[in-house]
């Protein structure tokens, strides 16, 4: 089976692909965590400052983590109408296809809420939020690394990106449309997954 999940950043798109993934046994792809793993100059702008990669190079990395992997979720890709079509005629050289789309909706004062809130040790890369999941006083990691919080979210970054995904995530939603599930994804992450779960008839 395939899956791709799209929503606004921390809409809890990684979370829930997480479960997903292990709990029916599919390969997690996550951009973000992909390029937050390549060590690139360029990749590191682009992340820093909110904006989308290009398209080509975005499509060069997933191609490498899904080639010959028969059951995976995608988590940050498609991002654009372009991407879709080329994951699709990739998918298609390959006789497969994408089985559903799940798209976590969130209201944008949760989303930048949400975003500005999170932390991450940058040592182990656990991650903490400050409303869900706070971190110790002394701000340090249960490994003893420093907890901060990343360039990409921060307030300014946040609202960049949220601009960016809102125009151009619809034309997606829409080329999708025949297999979209579209889910609250302001509930708890357990509630969340049990939606989606039952959605996909995985119950």
């Amino acid at each position: 089976m395939i899956i791709v999940i799209i929503g606004p950043p921390a809409s809890g798109k990684g979370t829930q692909a997480e479960k997903i993934s292990k709990k029916f046994g599919m390969k997690h792809i996550s951009t973000g965590d992909i390029f937050r793993r390549v060590d690139d100059k360029e990749i590191s702008e682009y992340l820093v400052s909110g904006k989308l990669l290009p398209d080509e190079l975005v499509f060069k990395y997933v191609k490498e983590e899904i080639d010959d992997v028969p059951s995976f979720i995608l988590d940050g890709f498609p991002r654009n109408l372009n991407q879709a079509k080329m994951l699709d005629e990739f998918l298609k050289q390959k006789g497969k296809e994408i089985d559903h789309v799940i798209y976590l909706k969130v209201p944008d004062d949760v989303v930048i809420k949400r975003i500005v809130s999170r932390r991450i040790c940058e040592k182990c890369g656990k991650n903490y939020n400050l409303l869900s999941n706070p971190p110790p006083k002394d701000n340090r990691c249960e490994c003893g690394g420093k907890i901060i919080q990343r360039e990409d979210d921060k307030k300014e970054v946040a609202e960049t990106r949220l601009k960016i995904f809102k125009k151009i995530t619809q034309p997606v939603l829409d080329y999708y449309i025949d297999k979209l599930i579209v889910v609250d994804g302001t509930k708890d992450v357990e509630s969340v997954f049990k939606d989606i779960c039952k959605m996909l008839n995985f119950n």
